[in-house]
């Protein structure tokens, strides 16, 4: 609705501008005819209309970017959460990113700026040419509306011929920021084999490589913006004059008449004056919103099923039960296959098996990340599948073997388990995670940061931060998948026995390979070949 009105008001503009352009014409001819200029006031009225109207049009498009700019980032971030991590190794982390920020910022300023003007801007020669016939000529309008087509054809022409080379422009960008974030993840890589000087070098040849390109491109871009504005301008203006000069000799119309056909065609140059928009918001919104387009449009692997809804209190609480459960991430290479197995309420089961045997398909499949092909996936005595993912996820608390933290304070990211949570619920869940000397002894305590994605912790104290997060969570069900994998043996001591406290009275299933983190099970369970024994 908003893109008709913006289209409404610049066609409103361009009339208001025509009326002051044919007052200013009808003056003319009062003059010359030794009368006083009685128009005058048609064509102030106008100039102000047409202005009015201009900013009603910037108004309007800033209050529609505005309003779809945060709508379409929101979406972006749905849908990466909607995806799941099963699905984060298909994007590149820095693509997406790239897309939820700069690609929706021109989205935004593409359909709410740019879009509804350009259309107006397209059709208002055509106001302009049954303005000129109505009111001045109609042979002359006729003449003009030749010119019509070739403002469209040119803008196509301009679109085709700089393709390619946005296309280039935005691959080299990608590459350079994927090679830059690279480097900032294997820094510590990057500092061991001493390659530092060598990679910034690499990355400093990249850097110039995508910058010529763009000089290349913005010198060329102008060129042609030069050259086809004047050239178009020109013609446009030249042939307006010859028309009303040949009109005029021939007494079909008069001076002043003739000076509103040539100030009149000067409109019709208006699609020509948004070419460089179409170039920078217009060609970088398109190619943003296909980008968007195609990423939206992926389908989650889990979704709610129709008419879903929250199951009543659990028939079995702190049971697990998977049952004759088969899962394959393509067709042909199957990861389960008749797997099955039970824990009851309270019941320590450790699963172990060689690595890529499905471990961590089995602790997909209990989150809600994954769906089994064949067989029924339960907890608490519900199937998964008949249950909205917000319930499934909070009947247990999971704690992976790469914790990340989030920049900001330890408090924050203890609160993300219980928003609700208060210091003292805080400092006992980090004391039964054996953190109560560290959060003694820590600068800040609670509201120490722990820096970008937890560099200024540990990697054993990152993982108890995480078993923290576990115990505030109060799950009745505890699934440790490969909890102690990067860590030492003095920090996995201590790992161990802050998970014996916080897995006390709950039932617990440990994913892991290791004879540590597994001997303290109730009983061992072996996947092989996709089945469990």
């Amino acid at each position: 609705m908003k893109r008709a009105i913006v289209v409404v008001c610049s066609w409103a503009a361009a009339l208001c501008l025509a009326a002051a352009y044919l007052a200013i014409g009808w003056g003319i001819d009062s003059v010359v005819d030794g009368h006083s200029w009685s128009t005058w006031w048609i064509a102030v009225l106008g100039a102000l209309g047409s202005g009015a109207f201009a900013w009603a049009v910037s108004a309007l498009g800033a209050s529609q970017m505005n309003q779809m700019e945060p709508a379409l980032r929101h979406s972006m971030i749905r849908q990466v959460f909607a995806l799941g991590p099963s699905q984060r190794t298909n994007e590149r982390a820095g693509r997406v990113v790239n897309s939820a920020t700069d690609g929706v910022e021109r989205v935004a300023a593409y359909k709410g700026t740019f879009l509804a003007p350009m259309i107006a801007s397209l059709t208002t020669p055509i106001l302009v040419v049954i303005v000129i016939a109505l009111t001045i000529d109609p042979a002359s309008g006729g003449f003009l509306a030749i010119a019509i087509p070739l403002v469209p054809i040119c803008v196509m022409g301009f679109r085709k011929a700089f393709k390619p080379v946005s296309s280039r422009y935005r691959h080299a960008s990608r590459q350079l920021a994927a090679k830059e974030l690279d480097a900032i993840q294997g820094l510590g890589d990057l500092a061991l084999m001493n390659a530092g000087k060598d990679m910034g070098k690499r990355l400093a040849e990249a850097a110039e490589e995508v910058r010529s390109k763009v000089m290349s491109y913005l010198a060329g871009n102008q060129l042609i913006l030069l050259v086809i504005d004047s050239v178009f301008s020109l013609g446009m203006i030249t042939g307006a004059i010859t028309l009303a000069l040949i009109r005029y000799r021939q007494g079909a119309i008069s001076v002043g008449e003739g000076i509103s056909l040539v100030l009149l065609s000067s409109i019709m140059l208006d699609p020509l004056d948004r070419i460089g928009q179409f170039f920078y918001i217009g060609m970088g919104g398109i190619a943003a919103n296909k980008e968007i387009k195609k990423f939206i449009s992926q389908t989650p692997p889990v979704t709610d099923a129709k008419g879903v809804k929250v199951p009543a209190l659990p028939s079995a609480p702190g049971e697990i039960a998977l049952s004759d459960v088969s899962f394959s991430y393509t067709a042909d290479t199957p990861v389960l296959q008749g797997a099955n197995l039970t824990l009851t309420q309270g019941e320590h089961v450790a699963l172990a098996g060689p690595s890529g045997a499905g471990k961590s398909t089995i602790s997909a499949l209990l989150q809600g990340f994954l769906r089994p092909t064949h067989g029924r996936v339960s907890l608490n005595g519900v199937d998964l599948a008949t249950a909205p993912l917000s319930w499934v996820r909070a009947q247990s608390a999971v704690v992976e073997q790469t914790t990340y933290l989030f920049s900001g304070t330890l408090r924050d990211n203890l609160l993300l388990a219980a928003p609700a949570a208060t210091d003292d619920q805080l400092i006992e869940a980090l004391r039964a995670a054996h953190l109560g000397e560290f959060v003694d002894t820590l600068p800040g305590g609670l509201d120490a940061r722990v820096g970008a994605r937890g560099l200024a912790v540990s990697g054993g104290e990152a993982q108890r931060i995480a078993i923290a997060r576990a115990f505030l969570k109060n799950a009745s069900i505890m699934i440790l998948d490969e909890p102690t994998a990067h860590v030492d043996l003095a920090s996995e001591r201590e790992i161990l026995a802050s998970l014996e406290t916080v897995c006390a009275g709950r039932t617990t299933l440990t994913i892991s390979h290791r004879d540590a983190t597994i001997k303290g099970a109730d009983r061992v369970a072996t996947l092989q070949e996709g089945t469990i024994r």
